[in-house]
């Protein structure tokens, strides 16, 4: 069983993973849902303020998107799961776990540290949105690793 994977399809793992969380989340901010934009959010708690927020967002947003698909590849790897669809039931698995902690530390924790008001408040829709969105960064993740092996 092979262990190992090409730094290089991890990071095109998180590239695409971390287009896939974007779209879902913006698909269901389109729905009216739920508003404001995760790279906003992301970049003003660096930056404090809404100017070049969407850029530094993004960016963090994109290398967090290859460090997290090197652990998601990593442990699919190391666990033989890198054929269709045990990688994508993994990615699925292991989005959910990440998108459960993430959407209980936005919620309860960073929502009301976050320096710009009208990211102050996260409510149920927001976690869920989150957990929805890093969903679908496993699955692309395992797909993405799936096709390249």
């Amino acid at each position: 069983m092979n262990t190992t994977v090409p730094f290089s399809v991890a990071v095109i793992a998180g590239l695409c993973g971390a287009m896939a969380m974007e779209l879902t989340m913006w698909l269901i901010k389109r729905t009216g849902w739920t508003h404001g934009s995760m790279l906003v959010a992301l970049g003003s708690l660096i930056t404090r303020r809404r100017k070049n927020a969407w850029a530094v967002g993004a960016t963090i947003h994109l290398l967090a998107g290859v460090g997290f698909a090197f652990l998601y590849t990593l442990a699919m790897a190391r666990l033989g799961l890198t054929a269709f669809p045990q990688a994508q039931i993994a990615g699925l698995a292991l989005g959910f776990i990440h998108g459960l902690l993430v959407s209980i530390a936005l919620v309860w924790v960073v929502a009301d540290q976050h320096p710009l008001e009208e990211f102050s408040s996260a409510g149920f829709e927001v976690g869920l949105t989150h957990l929805a969105g890093h969903v679908a960064f496993g699955l692309a993740v395992g797909m993405t690793m799936a096709a390249a092996l």
